[in-house]
């Protein structure tokens, strides 16, 4: 419907040397453009009564004042996944195995010299000659810099 009132919108405004053929042609443009604005709030009452009735069944009130808020969302729904077998999961239990196993899987292998002397490494406290504990100037500067606003007290 919007193609033929661009159509017909053309045709009037490349009409120049005859003013009747114009006439004729701005009625039409004006006719079509009148429809299709009619046929766009027709279509516009028809689905806003449609998710009303919708939304009505659920509960009545909730789907309204989240649109008026602009909190709606779509939802993510749960897919099913490929096994390594090849076959797919056939409940949402399934699935959420499938992807607990594969997310977290458990590390089952033996650990090695070097895995536990970077464990050991890690968990030592780091004592040099260059570590001197704040004073009460410097953590006071520090706090200073911040965003007044934003600082907490």
């Amino acid at each position: 419907m919007r193609k033929k009132v661009n159509v017909c919108r053309r045709l009037f405004q490349r009409t120049r040397n005859d003013e009747v053929v114009r006439e004729n042609r701005k009625k039409k443009y004006l006719q079509a453009k009148r429809r299709y604005q009619e046929g766009i709030k027709k279509e516009k009452l028809n689905s806003w009564k449609e998710f009303c009735n919708v939304a009505a069944s659920i509960k009545p009130w909730s789907q309204v004042y989240k649109l008026a808020a602009g909190k709606t969302r779509a939802n993510s729904i749960m897919t099913t996944l490929r096994k390594q077998d090849g076959s797919e999961t056939t409940s949402i239990q399934d699935t959420m195995k499938i992807m607990l196993n594969h997310f977290f899987a458990e590390v089952r292998e033996e650990e090695t010299l070097y895995h536990k002397n970077i464990s050991k490494y890690i968990e030592e406290t780091l004592n040099t000659r260059d570590d001197v504990a704040f004073s009460r100037d410097e953590i006071k500067q520090t706090i200073d810099i911040f965003n007044q606003r934003k600082r907490q007290e």
